[in-house]
């Protein structure tokens, strides 16, 4: 058991490590969709009632009904401030954090509403004594991420959420490669793909490297797919997220081929799917590294290119 919570908390902690340059650094590209980000997650005993589960966190891990960093994200703010994990948090910007499911709300309100720019104090425990830390929370694009336990090799938006699963964790790929699955998340929901729940299905039935589903708020839900200009919008977009957080974009393509090769009678497009076929998506990934390196060059801005209306221009094939 502490095998299998260890090895869930590291790739919990990969996740939010990798997805925080994309949320930080494409902060210009996701309007009003923004929160402040504290730099750490937390927890507290009540939240595992599974007795063998329960006692790796007490144990080990020295969870108690306080709440207790459990990760501090890598290149935060929070990490710059010194906090560390194990550290028992007894108050946030000025207010005092109780024990269980209210500590967490308290420390969820006061965190994500904190001022950009302005200094937040966190009172910790650390090994029997008292730690005052100070620094400001950073703003980033208000897109949480969380890993699921579906063992597909499988990612989705939910329009404020991006999910992965534990098969896609398993799959093995560079912190840049998972960088640019994440990306493409971030893409779907800050372009507005979705109003309801998203779900991306990545070698799922795959014609083009990924698929995407949407459950709609019927009754009974409908699985829809997005449309090829959609998806075209997400390789797009999800590109200068990589760009603007100092990530290679000329290699992503070689990511969906390898993706791809996972499910090779997939690969070819019999004109029947709505996304685009694996050829063509690599076509235009190319394009749009040939045209972000063009504006590095130039010194130009790393934002998309949009008509006078807000419409994506995304380069054609052919």
């Amino acid at each position: 058991m502490e095998g299998a919570v260890r090895t869930r908390l590291d790739r919990v902690e990969r996740l939010h490590d990798l997805t925080l340059p994309l949320l930080r650094d494409g902060l210009e590209m996701c309007g009003a969709h923004r929160r402040s980000e504290p730099g750490f997650r937390y927890a507290t005993l009540d939240q595992y009632p599974a007795d063998a589960e329960r006692r790796v966190y007490e144990t080990v891990l020295g969870i108690r009904a306080w709440p207790t960093v459990l990760m501090v994200i890598s290149g935060s703010a929070a990490e710059r401030a010194g906090l560390m994990s194990g550290d028992y948090i007894t108050s946030v910007g000025g207010v005092t954090v109780p024990g269980g499911q209210p500590g967490r709300d308290t420390i969820a309100a006061v965190t994500r509403r904190w001022p950009a720019g302005s200094a937040m104090s966190v009172q910790v425990e650390r090994d029997g004594t008292a730690v005052a830390l100070r620094y400001s929370p950073e703003t980033v694009c208000d897109y949480d991420v969380a890993l699921t336990e579906d063992d597909e090799i499988n990612a989705w938006a939910s329009g404020d959420a991006i999910h992965v699963s534990q098969g896609l964790m398993r799959f093995r790929m560079s912190d840049a490669e998972l960088q640019a699955v994440l990306a493409h998340e971030v893409a779907h929901n800050s372009e507005g793909h979705l109003a309801e729940i998203t779900s991306n299905l990545v070698l799922t039935g795959l014609r083009g490297a990924v698929r995407d589903a949407a459950a709609e708020a019927a009754d009974p839900p409908s699985r829809v797919e997005f449309s090829r200009t959609q998806e075209h919008e997400a390789d797009y977009v999800g590109m200068y997220y990589l760009a603007r957080a100092g990530i290679d974009t000329g290699n992503v393509g070689q990511v969906w081929r390898r993706l791809a090769a996972e499910n090779p009678d997939d690969v070819r497009d019999r004109g029947q799917s709505t996304h685009p076929s694996l050829p063509e998506r690599f076509l235009r990934l190319e394009a749009t590294h040939r045209e972000i390196t063009l504006k590095l060059e130039a010194g130009l801005p790393l934002l998309p290119n949009r008509t006078r209306d807000g419409a994506l221009i995304v380069p054609r094939v052919g």
